[in-house]
């Protein structure tokens, strides 16, 4: 969401599939936005630009390679007869189009090599993310390396290949694949930290020149964010709990019913006025983000079995990652 595929005890089991941790975390991590800090101090500009690279990298290739993942370890898998009831939106005619468009390619991981002048930017304003940033990329490659050799790549299986063979392959590439998704959650986790602090600024700046509509999106942006990772803290520690549920999306739908009343008293003047774009864009993509948070907060109070929670909890970070997608191609114009 996200992030390694493993088995966490709580109160139950939960299988934590998540794609990336700041999506499946496709992340956590928001795009920056030049627009939006409008002539921000010299320091703050340099890091947004160092660590737009690694931003793109984690959220277009990252989050698409562990989803891919996720796929691989269900294959001959029996599939759950109740996600179509659970999840509609899921089995919708054109989500098998955009998946396999989605779908990762062996040539994908090369979007995640720096080049010089990256790196040089990376280690002169944020030198700590440099290091992660070099092993991340030698696992990528690695796993992806083995990847390539046989049909990983595709959405479903090419050929049939026996018992004995997938687990002869399987103890050669999931060591691989557990090295790389340790130095991509090391990353996201570093990475993240920085990323908040420009956001905070960020909106600092939006309300100090009264963009409050561009400061209620991203709000409601850093809320999302923070649900997720929450949750995805909860989870790793083992400290998850009905609880946790209870109260976690209070404040994202704050943050939301908040911004929609505020740019209904603030109607936009024109078709130009970029921040309803973006508001009406994310609004399909947040509500299937909340819905999965609900639906296993609902299923989590049923006693549900480990498996189907193991499904709400891996959606969750699947939605999340494409409220981000969703959010960071809208304001991908605003560069």
């Amino acid at each position: 969401m996200s992030r390694r595929i493993k088995a966490i005890v709580i109160t139950a089991v939960l299988t934590v599939t998540f794609l990336g941790m700041l999506r499946e975390h496709q992340n956590t991590l928001l795009a920056p936005i030049q627009r939006w800090l409008q002539q921000p101090g010299l320091a703050e500009q340099e890091k947004a630009t160092a660590l737009r690279p690694l931003i793109a990298c984690l959220n277009a290739v990252d989050s698409r390679w562990r989803h891919a993942y996720s796929h691989y370890l269900k294959r001959g898998r029996p599939v759950d007869p109740t996600l179509k009831a659970r999840f509609p939106e899921d089995f919708e005619p054109m989500v098998s189009v955009r998946e396999g468009l989605d779908y990762p390619s062996v040539h994908a991981a090369y979007g995640c090599r720096l080049n010089t002048a990256q790196k040089d930017n990376l280690q002169k304003s944020a030198p700590e993310l440099l290091p992660l940033q070099n092993r991340f990329e030698a696992m990528l490659t690695a796993a992806n390396e083995a990847a390539g050799s046989f049909d990983f790549f595709s959405p479903k299986p090419l050929y049939s290949v026996s018992p004995a063979d997938k687990a002869e392959r399987d103890a050669l590439f999931i060591p691989l694949v557990n090295d790389y998704l340790d130095a991509s959650d090391q990353l996201r986790r570093a990475l993240d930290t920085q990323d908040q602090a420009l956001r905070q600024v960020q909106l600092e700046q939006l309300k100090t020149r009264d963009q409050l509509k561009y400061a209620h999106i991203l709000t409601y942006m850093l809320e999302a964010r923070t649900l997720m990772l929450k949750l995805d803290e909860r989870v790793r520690e083992q400290r998850f709990s009905a609880n946790d549920l209870s109260g976690a999306t209070l404040a994202l739908q704050q943050a939301w019913d908040d911004g929609s009343q505020y740019l209904q008293a603030h109607p936009a003047t024109s078709n130009a006025d970029y921040p309803e774009t973006i508001w009406n864009y994310v609004r399909l993509p947040g509500k299937h983000y909340l819905d999965a948070v609900n639906t296993l907060r609902d299923d989590w109070a049923a006693k549900a079995p480990p498996q189907q929670l193991s499904d709400d909890y891996e959606r969750i970070g699947r939605r999340y990652d494409q409220l981000i997608e969703v959010y960071n191609d809208r304001v991908n114009p605003l560069f």
